[in-house]
């Protein structure tokens, strides 16, 4: 079956102040909270793929992030997610999950704690800001969001772009740092993290007033000694499913809980009471049902079925791709239930059925050291 494509008035969803950077005749969107972006803008991700992971590239993607002050943010954020806020410190961040009262995820992101007086939480798409402003009740907190605008410079070479537009001093700014710092005129946060699971950091505008497109310029010529090129989310898809870096919406939602998705050390049973932490107490511990999953005969996509030796579907694929590093077929999987690295099945894919096995994640460099 081919692919239709209806064409949408664009006036109805929000344009980052980038937009005209990737904005050409080819260019693929996409909409992630009502933000549209750039897919693909005519580039060939492979080649963007091997040049991410040789130098750096620089990208405009779709997060929110959310602001919370108040003298009750402390107490507010430990209600909403299931790891322990307070261990957050003045100038870290940590990647923080929230869950409905029956233990599903409800949203994921990285929280930062910039400074002393906010945090900053870097959603993911969804509705989560109604959901939680909902729960504030007598609170004294405020979490809104504040119109801010991100990017990503992703790559072994990127601390090299970061020391050249900013006064941060790159020895002190650790793995999971969140700190401001001005750039180009405009002060922002910067983060060292990232969707790619290479060294990097993020930009998180203050607000939308600033201009983009001198801004993605400066960032440019300023990194042209180390590398940096403007690039698009298709390179950083194929390396998100190789270090294992979840997606909301496409491979975790309501439907499954931090334990089902190897993240159990995110949730503190033993701290004050959050949301969905009965339920949470009672569910399986063992029982992983995101894994990932090695094809060598095939690249992988999304809704490829999984079958066991004697045709019974246990599964599907949520995220796929071809690893140019691997030299296979590589994707996350959702189970039906929990089965053992190196399980071997079967995928049904769009061009056969292929031999492939589970795989615990990621797919290598389980201690993060191309990211630190």
């Amino acid at each position: 079956m081919g692919i239709s494509y209806l064409p949408v008035s664009d006036h109805r969803f929000k344009k980052s102040p980038f937009f005209a950077c990737n904005d050409r005749d080819d260019t693929l969107y996409g909409l992630y909270n009502n933000r549209l972006y750039p897919i693909n803008s005519g580039n060939d991700e492979l080649a963007h793929y091997e040049h991410m992971r040789a130098k750096c590239c620089l990208y405009d993607v779709p997060e929110t992030p959310l602001k919370i002050t108040g003298k009750d943010s402390i107490a507010f954020l430990d209600k909403l997610f299931t790891r322990d806020i307070s261990k957050i410190a003045i100038g870290r961040a940590g990647y923080a999950i929230a869950c409905n009262h029956q233990g599903g995820i409800v949203m994921d992101g990285v929280l930062m704690r910039p400074n002393d007086h906010e945090f900053i939480y870097v959603q993911a798409n969804g509705d989560f800001l109604n959901w939680a402003n909902a729960l504030i009740e007598d609170l004294d907190v405020s979490i809104r969001d504040f119109d801010s605008w991100v990017l990503q410079i992703q790559g072994p070479t990127s601390l090299e772009v970061l020391e050249a537009v900013s006064n941060i001093s790159i020895e002190d700014f650790t793995y999971y740092s969140a700190v401001e710092t001005e750039i180009h005129g405009n002060s922002f946060y910067i983060s060292r993290s990232g969707w790619t699971g290479e060294r990097g950091f993020e930009i998180y505008s203050k607000n939308a007033d600033f201009d983009g497109v001198e801004l993605w310029s400066h960032l440019l010529e300023k990194g042209a000694s180390a590398g940096l090129m403007g690039s698009d989310v298709s390179s950083m898809h194929i390396r998100r499913i190789e270090a294992g870096i979840l997606d909301y919406g496409t491979d975790i939602d309501q439907t499954i809980n931090p334990f089902e998705i190897g993240l159990e050390r995110l949730v503190d049973l033993e701290k004050t009471n959050f949301i969905g932490q009965k339920a949470l107490m009672k569910t399986n511990k063992k029982s992983i049902r995101l894994m990932g999953l090695l094809c060598e005969g095939a690249s992988l996509t999304r809704g490829d079925k999984l079958l066991e030796s004697g045709g019974q579907d246990i599964g599907f694929v949520s995220a796929g791709s071809w690893s140019p590093y691997l030299k296979s077929g590589v994707g996350l999987i959702r189970l039906n239930e929990s089965k053992p690295h190196d399980y071997p099945l079967r995928v049904m894919t769009s061009s056969g059925e292929f031999d492939a096995k589970v795989i615990d994640l990621p797919f290598y460099d389980p201690k993060k050291l191309l990211a630190r």
